[in-house]
């Protein structure tokens, strides 16, 4: 079987895509949870195997509407430790 300049140019478009899907998914988006003295007791609660889902709710004792607002494009913020990484 001929491999055609038609094979070569297809392989090329799907390597290309590729490359572009690989460069973009080591990205950190999100921003990472402070290791200040705000965040310290909510990290060390969940290094102590607190569940995550109950962490997440008080943090929105600092970050709602009146103290540290979220932008408006913010996804629910009751997810927060799904998105953003805990720096280590």
């Amino acid at each position: 079987m001929k491999v055609t300049k038609r094979d070569w140019l297809f392989a090329t478009v799907v390597a290309i895509v590729l490359g572009i899907l690989l460069l973009n998914t080591g990205k950190e988006k999100a921003r990472r949870v402070p290791a200040d003295d705000r965040h310290r007791p909510f990290l060390q609660r969940l290094a102590r195997g607190a569940d995550r889902e109950e962490v997440e709710r008080e943090c929105a004792t600092c970050h709602n509407a009146r103290s540290i607002a979220l932008p408006g494009n913010h996804p629910p913020k009751e997810q927060c430790l799904l998105c953003h990484v805990r720096k280590g």
